[in-house]
């Protein structure tokens, strides 16, 4: 094996851990709720235990960034700057997400809930900034990429696996998540490079006051974070209500549901894998507004999709768009922040999706109840897909908005 091969595969290495907290998220969206139908009082109540709890996470990915930037050294060089947190956070995620399918009643397993995402905020900033202290900007769009395939999975595993391995074990799927993140979590770990720009890095880092009036000076990165909350929500939106959707508007099992979302897990794995290339070569902006584009149209005819074979047509147009918003935002936000304070960006990059996650879901809850006026038989859901396109195409709105801003900003200097 030639060193340049040793480096791509150490490239995509890092991004494993992705595969099991995406896989864990997953699970503690998708199938979480079917527990939590039995206790909580109507669709609202399901969405608040799932993004609700994720409230008190917010500020965790900007701290864990500046801590990861300033980390002591002796700390640095025994455990790593990004890694070290990843071996703090990843056990209890596990933990959190192990116990859930044991616990009865509403608030005992909304707790869970809360931990686990407690501990996945603290989780993702250091992971994902890890790309940028390994990984040359030429090379971020195949590796998003790649990290786009291992999301694709580990959605797969919540949506596919799960659904099958909880009709044999109720608590199987969350079992075998855990162990799935502490496994990836070492892939990461292995893989994470030892010489690390730990002294550029801690120079160079702006205090917490200077962060935000870069932030006031650069209005160009906090429309793109809004943009990136409003896809986040999209996709995590749907995401607690797909196999209620499944049992009460097409009549299939949560196993059948199971197996028809096989289609967009490879889709999503493929494209993700396909458009992190194109990245690579062309515009990264242009791409995103059109996969935003196909998505948001797919989503808001949604509302329509009462068969079977109407949602698969659906999620797999909607799924060909959405490999966009998977593989490239996080490369192109790397291009607007530059090589400084890479934790704390990261970690405001990192806040953005846990907005996204928090909201949606509520929002979405509520547009379910709202739509049992129109569609009682079918209980709401299908308005479920409508929301999830208004945040898509207010998304791709946001985006314009920070291309604007950056052209403006790169004339004035």
């Amino acid at each position: 094996m030639t060193l340049k091969r040793a480096d791509i595969l150490r490239e995509y290495g890092i991004t494993a851990g992705t595969l099991g907290s995406t896989a864990g998220q997953t699970v503690m969206v998708a199938v979480l709720p079917i527990l939590l139908a039995r206790y909580a009082r109507s669709a609202f109540w399901i969405g608040f235990a799932v993004g609700g709890e994720g409230v008190f996470a917010l500020l965790v990915p900007y701290w864990i960034g500046y801590l990861s930037d300033h980390l002591h050294p002796r700390l640095v060089t025994r455990f790593g700057r990004r890694t070290f947190f990843l071996l703090v956070t990843a056990p209890v995620m596990a933990l959190a997400m192990g116990v859930a399918p044991f616990l009865r009643g509403y608030w005992a397993i909304a707790g869970a809930a809360l931990v686990f995402f407690a501990a996945l905020h603290g989780y993702l900033t250091p992971l994902w900034a890890l790309m940028v202290d390994a990984v040359p900007n030429e090379r971020r769009g195949r590796v998003q990429g790649m990290r786009g395939v291992l999301h694709s999975m580990g959605i797969g595993y919540g949506l596919v696996a799960a659904g099958l391995l909880y009709g044999l074990w109720h608590p199987l799927p969350f079992l075998l998540g855990s162990l799935l993140i502490l496994g990836m979590t070492w892939v990461t770990v292995r893989a994470a490079p030892n010489e690390a720009r730990d002294a550029i890095m801690h120079e160079e880092a702006p205090g917490f006051g200077a962060l935000w009036h870069d932030l006031k000076e650069r209005r160009a990165v906090p429309w793109f974070l809004f943009s990136n909350a409003l896809w986040t929500g999209a996709v995590d939106g749907i995401r607690p209500y797909f196999f209620l959707f499944a049992v009460v508007v097409l009549g299939v099992t949560v196993a059948q549901a199971s197996l028809v979302l096989i289609l967009l897990v490879v889709g999503l794995a493929v494209g993700s894998y396909v458009v992190g290339h194109l990245g690579d070569r062309y515009d990264r902006r242009m791409l995103l507004q059109v996969g935003a584009g196909i998505t948001g149209v797919a989503m808001l005819a949604g509302v329509f999709a009462h068969t079977l074979a109407t949602t698969v047509v659906l999620m797999l147009v909607a799924g060909a768009g959405a490999a966009a918003l998977i593989a490239l935002p996080y490369p192109l936000f790397t291009s607007l922040i530059g090589e400084t304070a890479v934790g704390r960006y990261t970690g405001l990059y990192v806040v953005s999706i846990s907005l996204g996650r928090i909201v949606a879901p509520m929002v979405v809850g509520a547009a379910i109840d709202f739509g049992a006026r129109v569609y009682p038989h079918y209980k709401g859901y299908p308005f479920m897909w409508p929301m999830a396109g208004v945040l898509t195409v207010a998304g791709a709105a946001a985006l314009s908005l920070s291309a604007r801003y950056q052209r403006r900003e790169s004339g004035s200097r």
